[in-house]
């Protein structure tokens, strides 16, 4: 019997034996988790993956292409269409680069090795968690949302760039010019409408499991206050960040574990990509790796920053009005900028239907 497959059979099992031990915590856990779906993920994730779905199968990708052309291969070697994983990934967040990624090498976009480069780095935490709900909500002080967003993005190029050197004697596929099917309006919603349902059902269900079971294992194990916290942002990362920001540590300190632990995303992100791309037959190994070193090399880079800008004054929580007031003109801005991204892609449908007709 492989190895492999003894490993699953004991995880399986343990995880069923937790789960009827602790029923009454895990139903209570469940129920958690659930309205973190509900109230958070779904809200925000899912505009995200129909506004993705609707640029990449209406062709949009090859604009992002031609654009990003001049820097793609030469520092990732990677073909141009993969600027749309990470452009995507960088905007929305978790996992919306890797399952961009997935669709594009399943399109004929990249080769193999390239889709496999590309997950390394490319599935990068969105802008509305690191400078809203960390910034804003957790440490009351956007520039540090500022600081570790700008850590994030020079992490994933820097472990984008370290793994140009994967599979390099690999065959690569030559490269070849986007070319998007003719569609109709009508179907190119439908498709990326059903994708989305797909992908979104894949990420609640991985949040919701994984989220139940680290709760679990971290109520039957003595861990101290810092080791549950830093357990927590291992197996998931948006619970871990709300546990370190409460440690009685410097500021400074948290923020460079804040930094490493969105940058490592967690077992429960790295499970809802495991479930997305595993349809595509890609290594995940280039991913793993990817994750630990881009955590690694964020919180390097955030330590950094604060050695030549510390921090010396005390953060004092601000009024409730207006931390509501930053938080409200920051989703206004994201709600602006997706409703504005829809109607160009919007117009561009419509343009392309026009000329169709004519």
């Amino acid at each position: 019997m492989k190895l492999k497959k003894i490993l699953i059979y004991v995880f399986a099992v343990g995880a069923v034996i937790l789960l009827i031990k602790n029923a009454p915590n895990a139903i209570g856990y469940a129920s958690d988790a659930l309205n973190i779906c509900f109230e958070m993920i779904v809200p925000s994730l899912f505009p995200f993956f129909i506004c993705s779905g609707i640029l990449i199968y209406s062709g949009f990708c090859e604009i992002l292409a031609k654009a990003f052309q001049f820097c793609m291969y030469p520092l990732f070697r990677i073909s141009p269409a993969g600027s749309s994983a990470f452009i995507l990934g960088i905007v929305s967040g978790y996992p919306l680069g890797a399952i961009t990624a997935g669709e594009l090498y399943a399109n004929s976009y990249l080769s193999k090795t390239e889709a496999e480069r590309l997950l390394a780095f490319c599935n990068n935490s969105g802008p509305l968690f690191i400078l809203g709900s960390v910034g804003i909500a957790i440490y009351t002080n956007i520039r540090y949302g500022i600081a570790l967003y700008i850590a994030h993005i020079l992490a994933a190029l820097t472990v984008g760039i370290l793994f140009r050197f994967y599979g390099r004697n690999r065959h690569s596929a030559p490269p070849t010019r986007m070319t998007s099917p003719d569609r109709s309006v009508g179907e190119i919603f439908d498709i990326a409408l059903q994708n989305g349902i797909r992908n979104i059902l894949t990420v609640c269900g991985a949040v919701l499991f994984f989220s139940v079971l680290s709760r679990l294992v971290l109520d039957i194990l003595p861990l101290s206050g810092y080791a549950s916290a830093i357990i927590s942002g291992l197996l998931e990362f948006v619970t871990g960040t709300v546990k370190i920001s409460g440690l009685t540590i410097p500021v400074a300190q948290k923020l460079v574990l804040t930094s490493i632990i969105v940058g490592f995303a967690g077992i429960s992100v790295h499970a809802q990509v495991m479930a997305v791309i595993a349809k595509y037959h890609l290594s995940l190994a280039p991913y793993i790796i990817g994750k630990a070193l881009h955590g690694i090399i964020a919180g390097l880079y955030m330590f950094i920053y604060l050695h030549f800008n510390p921090i010396t004054t005390a953060v004092f929580e601000p009024s409730m009005g207006r931390s509501f007031a930053s938080a409200s003109a920051f989703e206004t801005v994201t709600a602006v900028a997706v409703v504005c991204l829809c109607v160009v892609c919007a117009l561009g449908l419509y343009i392309r239907e026009y000329k169709k007709g004519h």
